[in-house]
């Protein structure tokens, strides 16, 4: 600290208008031009060269201001928002961030964050509540948000029962009615008719029709000519002609023909009525009449009761495609939230699974519930009051809510199979009407069989019972055939002969466990669904030491015996930068306690068995201390995806372990979860939500008071700019503004470690800087950040150490000072020659460039701006400078710059090592 001091009282004393910064292990100095403190630059400059050991100075360089910091200048000098935002000297926080470079202005927001640390997190019961009402909100909403779904699937769950029910209500009524053929069920039709002849019959049957017709309300129309002809021409009477005559006179014979249409159910014995009535009027008077009924058969087969079974089995296929999709539905947040990575981050910020998955079963049964309510109903109107009255809804509500238990738990279990929620739900859907058609029918087939063996059939009746729909099925038929046999056996004179009404039918209990009973699939449901749960609470928490048993011991193992060469060169960690390799000794050599890192890395290797094998990650190692920001930097494909999902928890090393705070990740990975915060590459959100009730439901996960949450909040927001866009839905925000969102969520609560895969992508200069400024405000706070970016300049400004991964491996690591000066041996130097006056300046300045700094190199020439690559080797900061400063009078040079090697170019260099053919193709 105090050569730091040091450094900056001599740095005024050679730059009078100087602002500087200091943090720790790194300085920066600012000068504001113009100044007229460059020439003095030299000395500045020499000195610190010359004192660097002295001063503890592990290495510097010099940048120039870029056109982004133009752009962010221009910006507040216009927006009024901007120009209101304090500047650093008037924050309360006296140990500034000189890694913001320049002189951006820090928002009144960045110190807010810091104050954020002063809460006092909620424990045990208060956090398992608090948590579960934030999990039960966030289903809640996500219905509320789209009822248009919610509402359309209890639709078709009623109303696709109510129409399939629609044309099978006489066989299931209480008693099958008489109906009269009567025409004036059709209600006004067309009566044609033709005469061919004149008889006294004719005209006495032709009146006797017309009084007939007319007391029906029918209309009566002779055609003349051909009657078929008509019939099958007329447009007219295609829709309303249900019967018609013709009368033929034959000498002595009278033909009388009646014509019906057989569109109509009841057309021919109707015509055959129509007729009869006609000729006993012609007979008796015109008060004569003939009604003519048709009632139909009772059911008579030998197995009396069991024919009722397919009246309870065709229940049971009515209601199997509108259950289908109800409960199919109840998969869409749940495979939605686990593909956009959503659970995961929700996992990390201290979600209990036993919260996370009874929140959503509670809200999901309530939907359910009201969708049996709404069902009960309809059996009312669909002459189905046997399954509701008398108390019987008790028992049907039983048998739907028992379903309800299974079916949710096994929704979301077979859930994790899916990675598109759409897709999800299509195959869902199929999947569970299938099931329980084809289950029915077996069981139908099964029970009906001869000569089977009775232990073959109990083996695959009891399978099927694994299903919750086919045990939902059975039980609503079985019901109903009980029930159904009971109430006709309980009316002497509408049963029939042959039915079963023994005692020991007619006061069987409907929940013993025989075949025929609901008892044995209520069981059954009720257990499968305990099952389920148990299944899903094993998955959270035990398939990560089973994939970590699989991959490091059982696959890895096999792998380096088989391929022991490939193995032994590609970690062997041979040609490695000499910073890789003293870091992984260090590691090495020294205990976790003497290491003292929030993070460490060791010998960390991923392999990914697929053809052909990917060795993705390959030994790497590194620490992270607190309040330091390592990025990881490297071309698409070079590992840092995998090494952050390795970090983050989502996926297994094959080798090595992470430990975090002193934790494994591998034998601790539920407590090391809790010590993260994660903006993922791809924004997990749910976009139904808005930013301030997806920022108060993960604030109530970390388990912030409820009364300091909106405070809270705020700040959070005010960090990152969001507060004109808290209460929009996520959904319309740009793709800039859910990154902010997202590394907002990240920095929340009291993780260790924050990791950030490229945060800023998409964000604007302004955004872009006030993401930095959070960022360091949360490191300085004392947290670990690791952050990848494409944005050299975001490492540049951000990073206290870095690493560049080629092919899985870190080709170089250390602060971004250090790789610049040791991998960027040459300055760029920018000069604007004044060629208004003398146009030869311009030819004689090359000609000094050459002469005076051998080996540098003209990038580039235009319209007096010259563009020189010149060697650092044998040419110190301090002699650039004078001998620019010398040269500036001579050849009329208007400006200069002198900077270091970008940390872009650094990185060029070594991506160029990743695919060598692209890197030949380019140049």
């Amino acid at each position: 600290m105090e050569n730091m001091i040091s450094i900056a009282a001599k740095n005024k004393l050679h730059i009078p208008p100087m602002c500087n910064k200091n943090l720790n292990v790194k300085i920066t100095f600012q000068v504001l031009a113009p100044s007229p403190s460059s020439p003095r630059f030299k000395d500045l400059l020499t000195e610190m060269t010359d004192r660097q050991e002295e001063l503890g100075i592990a290495s510097f360089g010099i940048s120039i201001t870029t056109m982004e910091e133009v752009f962010i200048k221009v910006s507040q000098l216009h927006n009024p928002t901007l120009q209101a935002l304090p500047n650093e000297d008037e924050n309360e926080d006296t140990n500034q961030n000189m890694n913001v470079p320049r002189n951006f202005e820090r928002t009144y927001s960045s110190s807010n964050l810091s104050k954020r640390s002063n809460i006092t997190f909620n424990t045990g019961w208060t956090l398992y509540s608090q948590q579960f009402f934030a999990m039960f909100i966030k289903r809640a909403m996500f219905s509320w948000r789209n009822w248009n779904l919610i509402l359309l699937q209890i639709l078709a769950f009623v109303g696709i029962f109510y129409f399939l029910m629609s044309d099978v209500e006489i066989s299931i009524s209480e008693e099958k009615l008489d109906r009269e053929m009567d025409l004036e069920q059709y209600g006004q039709t067309i009566v044609p008719f033709s005469i061919s002849g004149n008889s006294e019959f004719t005209m006495n049957f032709t009146k006797n029709l017309e009084i007939f017709l007319k007391a029906k309300k029918q209309k009566l129309h002779k055609v003349n000519g051909n009657l078929m002809a008509y019939l099958a021409d007329s447009q007219e009477c295609i829709y309303s002609c249900i019967i018609a005559f013709s009368i033929e006179v034959n000498g002595s014979e009278n033909i009388v023909k009646f014509w019906f249409n057989n569109q109509a159910y009841h057309s021919s014995p109707l015509s055959l009525a129509v007729l009869d009535n006609i000729i006993f009027m012609s007979l008796s008077g015109p008060d004569a009449s003939i009604t003519i009924s048709n009632k139909p058969q009772p059911t008579h087969s030998s197995g009396g009761h069991e024919n009722r079974a397919l009246t309870g089995s065709q229940l049971a296929f009515s209601l199997y495609f509108g259950v289908s999709i109800l409960v199919s539905g109840f998969c869409l947040l749940t495979v939605n939230e686990r593909v956009t990575k959503a659970k995961h981050i929700q996992v990390l910020s201290g979600v209990y699974a036993a919260n996370f998955w009874l929140s959503a079963l509670l809200w999901d049964f309530l939907i359910f519930f009201t969708s049996c309510c709404l069902l009960l109903v309809v059996f009312m109107f669909s002459d189905l009051k046997i399954l509701v009255t008398n108390y019987h809804f008790l028992d049907t509500m039983l048998i739907f809510m028992v379903f309800g238990w299974s079916v949710i738990p096994f929704t979301y279990l077979i859930s994790f199979l899916f990675s598109s929620h759409t897709s999800a739900y299509t195959k869902l859907v199929i999947f569970n009407y299938f099931a329980g058609t084809f289950g029915a029918t077996a069981d139908l087939f099964l029970s009906s069989t001869q000569g089977e063996s009775a232990a073959s059939k109990s083996i695959l009746l009891n399978a099927m019972m694994v299903l919750p729909i086919h045990n939902f099925g059975m039980s609503i038929s079985r019901y109903y055939d009980i029930e159904y046999t009971k109430f006709a056996c309980a009316s002497p004179k509408k049963v029939s002969p042959l039915m079963n009404c023994s005692k020991a039918v007619t006061e069987r209990s409907i929940y013993t466990l025989e075949h025929d009973a609901v008892g044995r699939y209520l069981l059954a449901m009720a257990v499968t669904g305990l099952l389920f749960f148990l299944l899903i609470f094993l998955l959270e928490t035990t398939l990560w030491k089973v994939k970590t048993f699989l991959f490091r011991y059982i696959l890895f193992g096999i792998f380096k015996k088989l391929y022991k060469d490939r193995v032994s060169k590609e970690l062997s960690g041979e040609s490695e930068d000499e910073d890789v390799q003293n870091e992984r000794n260090r590691i090495l050599e020294h205990s976790q306690e003497s290491l003292n890192a929030t993070v460490l890395i060791k010998e960390l290797t991923k392999v990914y068995f697929s053809n052909p094998i990917v060795l993705a990650v390959r030994n790497i190692s590194v620490t992270i201390q607190k309040q330091e920001c390592f990025g990881l930097l490297g071309l698409n494909g070079a590992g840092k995806t995998t090494t952050f999902e390795i970090l983050t928890g989502e996926e297994v090393a094959s080798s090595g372990d992470v430990f975090i705070e002193r934790l494994s990740i591998t034998k601790n990975i539920l407590k090391v979860r809790s010590k993260i915060g994660y903006c993922p590459q791809f924004d997990a959100l749910l976009d139904y939500m808005t930013a301030r009730e997806i920022m108060i439901m993960y604030a109530r996960l970390w388990g912030i008071p409820e009364a300091k949450i909106n405070n809270y909040i705020k700040k959070s927001m005010q960090a990152l700019n969001l507060e004109s866009y808290a209460d929009k839905y996520i959904y319309t925000y740009s793709g800039g503004n859910k990154r902010r969102l997202s590394t907002a969520i990240a920095l929340m609560g009291k993780p260790s470690v924050v990791f950030l895969d490229e945060p800023s992508t998409g964000m604007d200069p302004v955004a872009r800087r006030l993401l930095w400024n959070a960022v360091t405000q949360s490191r300085e706070s004392g947290k670990a950040i690791i952050i990848t970016s494409h944005s050299m300049e975001e490492c540049d400004a951000l990073c206290t150490k870095l690493a560049i991964m080629v092919k899985g491996k870190f080709m170089c690591l250390g602060s971004p000072q250090h790789l610049k000066n040791k991998f960027g041996n040459v300055y760029i130097l920018k000069v604007k020659i004044n060629t208004d006056e003398e146009e030869n300046k311009l030819e004689d300045f090359k000609t000094f460039m050459e002469t005076t700094f051998p080996g540098s190199e003209l990038k580039d020439e235009n319209q007096g701006i010259i563009n020189y690559y010149v060697p650092s080797k044998n040419n110190s900061w301090g002699e650039m400078f004078g001998i620019l400063e010398e040269a500036k009078e001579e050849f009329n040079l208007e400006d200069y710059s002198i900077s270091q090697i970008t940390l872009e170019e650094v990185f060029l260099t070594f991506a160029g090592q990743q695919n060598p053919e692209a890197e030949k193709k380019a140049s």
